[in-house]
């Protein structure tokens, strides 16, 4: 088989698996388990496991105390992304908040332009044009019922994954990939700790459901996902990763459909179009501008 063959399998299961996480989201509430509880286990789960990964194949870790503190500090903001996305569930679909927190290569693209770290050029425009009118189309219809409390989260959740992101970038010209993982894992566990002793809800799960959700979102919304993940990216060019990238909110919408029953309406089926069209423009290279760097490790 082809590495570029391989390497999109691989993108695109780690794709399906990023697609879980708002699924397990949603599962955690019908069983009534905390998101102080849920959150901060997971994180730890994966950090544990992911450490013991990065002993047994040596991997590759940041050098310098400023660089594990960057990590970290890269950690403290995907927290606080989590969180909005997390709490966006609440009053939102999976499938609808995924499709919103997916607008984040737009919010990268501004940032790049207001900071003249890049050019505006037609694609790009037309990119951000396309996913605006996608929102609008998928939150902008009456009838549907949604609450702009939700959006106003997930989009939250969108523009600290676009610092998130751009940061990530900064970093790991000095990390490798998996150091940078390790270490945002780790910086992002310590603060929902904090997070959960704060809200007062951290505690042990007694109940088997509660368990059975825990397990899930760590193996397959985050530890295998990372793991497929860096096996698609060194056989994949970066653009490419990010255009195959795009099945995950139709990961979550179908998901979503199948497993809880969310309604699958024609605002959202061409509004959620419209969103992944933009967002693939957004990460093609265009004439005038250089491809991307790997994307950075996600969810």
């Amino acid at each position: 088989m082809r590495e570029a063959t391989l390497g999109t399998i691989f993108v695109l299961a780690a794709a399906a698996g990023f697609g879980t996480i708002g699924i397990f989201g949603e599962l955690a509430a019908l069983v009534n388990l905390e998101l102080a509880t849920l959150l901060p286990i997971r994180f730890a789960c994966a950090t544990i496991i992911v450490s013991v990964l990065a002993v047994v194949r040596d991997w590759s870790l940041p050098s310098t105390h400023r660089d594990w503190l960057l990590t970290f500090g890269l950690g403290g903001i995907y927290t606080i992304m989590t969180l909005l996305f997390f709490f966006s569930l609440r009053s939102l679909t999976a499938g609808l908040a995924t499709i919103v927190l997916y607008t984040y290569p737009i919010f990268v693209v501004v940032f790049s332009v207001a900071l003249q770290t890049e050019a505006m050029t037609p694609q790009k425009l037309l990119a951000l044009t396309t996913t605006i009118l996608g929102v609008i189309i998928v939150i902008g219809i009456d009838n549907l019922g949604i609450d702009p409390s939700g959006v106003l989260l997930s989009l939250g959740a969108a523009l600290c994954y676009a610092v998130y992101t751009m940061g990530s970038r900064s970093v790991v010209t000095q990390v490798t990939p998996r150091g940078l993982t390790l270490g945002v894992l780790i910086g992002t566990t310590v603060t929902m700790i904090g997070y959960g002793v704060i809200d007062g809800g951290l505690s042990l799960p007694r109940e088997q459901t509660h368990w059975e959700v825990i397990c899930g979102i760590v193996i397959f919304s985050t530890v295998l996902p990372h793991i497929l993940f860096y096996q698609g990216v060194s056989r994949l060019e970066a653009s490419r990763v990010g255009i195959v990238s795009t099945v995950e909110p139709v990961v979550t919408v179908i998901l979503g459909v199948v497993l809880l029953n969310e309604a699958l309406t024609i605002p959202i089926i061409i509004g959620g179009g419209f969103v992944l069209i933009g967002v693939i423009l957004a990460q093609r290279p265009s004439s005038t501008s250089t491809p991307p760097g790997d994307r950075p490790n996600s969810h």
